[in-house]
C-alpha cells in the first residue's frame, strides 16, 4: 500500500490536474481506493459525464446516457457507437467514479501519526496546513503540510501564511516535489518530501520525522518564540493579569485546563502534570476572558439603572 500512497501524493502533485478517475484507479492494488478514502487521502466527488472508452480501436470518450432497467432497477450507462462495429455499448455506473485529493485530510492523518499537538488548521486554503507542534528532545518543530509549492503560482499562494511567518522553528512537509528556495515569503523553513518519509499499511499511516525534524530552519522576521507553560504557571499568569476577580490559584488551574481541553488553549497534547500551555494562545484566551467580563460589567451597570425609580 505505501508504494500506491507514494503514487497518489505525486499525482497530487501535478499542476492542474483533475479528478482521479475510476479507470486511472482501476491499475492501483485491490482496495486501495477504499483505504485512502478511509485514511482521509481522497474523497468522493462528482461522477464524471463523460469517459475515454478503451473497448474500441478508435479509444473513443463517450456520453453515456444512464438508463434504468425497467425489472431490476439497476442504473448504468448506456452509448451507440457511430465509430466503429461496438454498437451499443453499456458502460457500468462504477467505471464513472470520480476521487479528489484532500489536503485538509490528509493533514489530520499526517498530524495523528506525529502525535502533533494542537488543532489542525489550513494556513493558505487548499495548499498549507499547520497540523500543530512536536517536540522532538530538545527540538522543538511547527509543522506543516503543504501541496503546489513548485507550482507556478507558489510564491503568491504562500503571501499570506499567517501561521507560518508566526512561526519560529517552522518544518514543511510537502506530497512530492521540493520547491525554489525563492517562494518562501521572508522566511527559509526545514522542508521534506512526505513520500521519502512515510508509509501506510492496514495499521494505518507512519511518518518518519526522524531524519528530517533537526534541519535547519530559518524563520520569518516576525515570527515569535513560543513559551511553553505548565498548568500551575499558565494560572499564575492567569493571577497575575487578573483577568477574573476573586479568583485564586486553586480554582485557577481547573480554569486553565478545562480550556485547554476544549481547545481553547493550545497545548502539547498531554494531561496531568506533563501538560503544557502555549503562552501565545493563553495571552489571547485571557484578552477575551477580559473583553467578555467588560461586557458582562457593563450589562449589570445597565440593568441596575433600568431598575433605579424614576426621580
Amino acid at each position: 500500500m505505501t508504494d500506491a500512497l507514494r503514487r497518489l501524493l505525486a499525482r497530487a502533485e501535478l499542476e492542474n490536474a483533475g479528478p482521479i478517475t475510476a479507470q486511472e484507479t482501476a491499475r492501483w492494488p485491490t482496495g486501495a481506493v477504499d483505504h485512502f478514502v478511509a485514511v482521509g487521502f481522497l474523497r468522493p466527488t462528482t461522477p464524471a459525464t463523460s469517459i475515454r472508452y478503451d473497448g474500441c480501436d478508435h479509444d473513443c470518450v463517450i456520453e453515456p446516457e444512464i438508463m434504468t432497467h425497467a425489472v431490476t432497477g439497476e442504473q448504468f450507462g448506456v452509448h451507440r457507437c457511430m465509430q466503429g462495429e461496438c454498437g451499443l455499448v453499456r458502460i457500468p455506473l462504477d467505471d464513472l467514479r470520480q476521487w479528489k485529493f484532500e489536503l485538509l485530510g490528509a493533514a489530520r492523518a499526517a498530524a495523528h501519526a506525529i502525535d502533533a499537538s494542537g488543532q489542525v488548521v489550513e494556513d493558505v486554503p487548499g495548499r498549507l496546513v499547520a497540523l500543530g507542534p512536536i517536540v522532538n528532545g530538545d527540538i522543538c518543530r511547527d509543522i506543516f503540510l503543504a501541496r503546489g509549492l513548485a507550482w507556478s503560482d507558489a510564491g503568491s499562494a504562500l503571501a499570506d501564511a499567517r501561521r507560518l511567518k508566526a512561526s519560529a522553528a517552522p518544518l514543511v512537509l510537502v506530497l512530492a516535489d521540493l520547491p525554489e528556495s525563492s517562494i518562501w515569503p521572508g522566511c527559509k523553513p526545514a522542508v521534506a518530501a512526505l513520500l521519502d518519509i512515510t508509509s501506510l499499511d492496514r495499521s494505518g499511516l507512519k511518518i518518519d520525522l526522524g531524519p528530517v525534524v533537526a534541519r535547519p530552519t530559518k524563520p520569518h522576521l516576525d515570527a515569535m518564540e513560543s513559551e511553553w507553560l505548565t498548568v500551575t504557571e499558565a494560572a499564575k499568569r492567569m493571577l497575575a493579569e487578573d483577568v477574573i476577580d476573586d479568583l485564586d490559584l486553586k480554582r485557577a488551574k481547573p480554569r486553565v485546563s478545562t480550556a485547554a481541553t476544549r481547545g481553547q488553549l493550545r497545548d502539547n497534547g498531554k494531561t496531568g502534570a506533563d501538560r503544557r500551555i502555549e503562552s501565545g494562545s493563553l495571552a489571547k484566551w485571557m484578552l477575551e476572558l477580559r473583553k467578555a467580563n467588560l461586557a458582562e460589567d457593563i450589562e449589570v451597570v445597565a440593568l441596575k439603572r433600568r431598575r433605579q425609580p424614576f426621580r
